[in-house]
């Protein structure tokens, strides 16, 4: 078989018959941790915030520094909504720092004025 015919061959055989599987062949190599990991972020991007009751400015700022202080994990609702009506995302965690205008929570900064509730976490 010459170069010319095996090439033909081998094209002829890639533009009619090969099928390719897609996502199908590279399931393998998705491992139960990254499956579960993916539905986890999932669920967290598709849920939706209860919201909280409104608070007071300088009740928000006292439990602030009240976690800060003792290391203590809270969740902040900011008082933003998205377009469908639906408010943004809760932010949990450690207070990392306040500036004049805001609160650093996990690197994420909340000004003061968005701020709809803060709850200490147990």
């Amino acid at each position: 078989m010459s170069d010319a015919e095996f090439s033909k061959m081998i094209n002829n055989y890639f533009q009619n018959d090969y099928r390719e599987r897609g996502k199908v062949k590279w399931n393998g190599y998705f491992l139960s941790d990254h499956t579960s990991a993916l539905k986890r972020e999932a669920q967290t991007k598709n849920s939706v915030p209860v919201k909280l009751p409104m608070m007071s400015l300088t009740a928000c700022q006292n439990i602030l520094r009240h976690a800060s202080a003792n290391y203590e994990f809270v969740t902040v609702q900011q008082n933003i909504e998205d377009t469908d009506g639906n408010l943004v995302p809760n932010v949990t965690g450690l207070v990392d720092g306040f500036s004049d205008l805001g609160v650093y929570i996990n690197e994420s900064y909340i000004t003061f004025e968005n701020i709809r509730a803060v709850v200490k976490e147990e």
